[in-house]
């Protein structure tokens, strides 16, 4: 009797170690496959030579162009704080226009308000979205880049924030070269 008993608790323990490495192997196989599909490089130098794309509007006011494709995995950590981000900085006199996919239909909130502005020529390498580009109120490029290092954004993380906040206080911002990491989806 006690070897059957000594067999059983074998067996399960077996079982549940089994399970656990499967459960294991497949919790590094979904983050290598999240990793190798949108963790990019936001290469700037490579992409963005072109320091002297016009804005979308005539300068004048500081402006936030959000380049944006529905439907990526990318844009669950980033939505709520982009349209809390967009409405504040809106009320500061801050144009925002919007880029990447052209249809609005299935753009969420306050993205789906805004003007779409194309991808200029000379950015044809365009890395992906979530990502953003500002210009100060003189027509000038200051940041090109994703809105944070990572899959996510918040008010704590985010990189344009503290630029968007320079430029409205006259500050001069020029963060066109440094690369970064982030999630980021191909623009369809």
């Amino acid at each position: 009797m006690q070897t059957q008993s000594a067999s059983r608790i074998w067996l399960k323990r077996t079982v549940v170690g089994a399970l656990l490495l499967i459960w294991i192997l497949g919790l590094a196989w979904a983050f290598w496959w999240y990793e190798a599909q949108y963790l990019k490089a936001f290469e700037r130098p490579a992409y963005f030579g072109a320091e002297g794309v016009a804005p979308p509007f005539e300068p004048g006011q500081v402006q936030v162009l959000h380049v944006w494709q529905a439907g990526c995995p990318c844009n669950g950590g980033h939505q709520a704080y982009v349209d809390e981000m967009t409405q504040r900085f809106a009320d500061k006199g801050v144009q925002f226009a919007r880029s990447g996919q052209s249809s609005a239909q299935t753009l969420p909130g306050v993205l789906k308000k805004l003007p779409f502005w194309p991808i200029p020529k000379a950015w044809t390498d365009w890395p992906g979205a979530p990502a953003v580009a500002i210009w100060d109120a003189a027509g000038k490029l200051a940041y090109v880049g994703p809105y944070s290092d990572g899959a996510h954004c918040s008010q704590d993380s985010s990189f344009i924030e503290p630029v968007i906040n320079a430029l409205l206080a006259g500050r001069r911002v020029n963060i066109l070269n440094q690369d970064t990491v982030s999630c980021l989806c191909d623009i369809q």
